[in-house]
């Protein structure tokens, strides 16, 4: 597959990225990272994948599992993947609809609901599913408590979309952020703050 590598890391809320693709026309509120011509990554970088911010304070999961479709050229409304996924106004009420709405839109059984046992086998497994997921052009979606600082006592759904050092450092796509953007966390970082060790890839 071609490699859709990163020759800028981004710093800040709204700083452009440059992946080696044509660039793309973003609609107000929406960061657009360029579809390739070929869907998956080699080695590290980022996925093309499109950005939206959440719509409601209740959606994160619909918004988070939008970013993952447009990494596989799906663009889905979020109320339309809201709907599917039975979203409440208390939010998701199973993993499972999430995992559920990735297959029905991309029209495939590819994605599983994974769950760890210890803290260790999690750090270990994600690595290894985001390097592998990526390579293949699918993001993982995770459920947390914790990330990048702040803290999500009823929890939280967000994107990986991308890695470098070999796995050890992921680019998460967070539709809580209205700004967009990527952000670079370990892996440990955000392993630690993963809800019940469980996410979708």
């Amino acid at each position: 597959m071609k490699l859709a590598k990163i020759t800028g890391a981004v710093a800040a809320v709204g700083v452009a990225m440059t992946i080696l693709t044509a660039p793309a026309i973003a609609a107000p509120g929406e960061n657009v990272i360029p579809a390739a011509a070929e869907l998956g990554i080699q080695g590290e970088g980022v996925l093309p994948h499109q950005f939206q911010v959440q719509k409601t304070g209740y959606w994160c999961s619909a918004a988070a599992a939008r970013i993952a479709l447009t990494a596989r050229g799906k663009y889905i409304e979020q109320s339309t993947l809201a709907s599917f996924m039975k979203v409440t106004t208390n939010g998701l009420p199973n993993i499972k609809n999430l995992e559920n709405a990735l297959d029905h839109y991309t029209g495939s059984t590819y994605y599983q609901v994974k769950q760890w046992s210890t803290d260790a086998q999690l750090l270990t497994k994600l690595k290894a599913d985001v390097v592998y997921n990526a390579n293949r052009g699918h993001a993982v979606v995770i459920n947390v408590i914790r990330l990048n600082g702040r803290n999500y006592s009823g929890g939280h759904y967000a994107t990986i979309v991308g890695y470098r050092a070999g796995g050890n450092e992921f680019a998460v796509s967070d539709p809580a952020y209205s700004g967009g953007g990527l952000a670079w966390l370990s892996a440990s970082n955000v392993s630690s703050g993963i809800k019940l060790r469980r996410y979708v890839a």
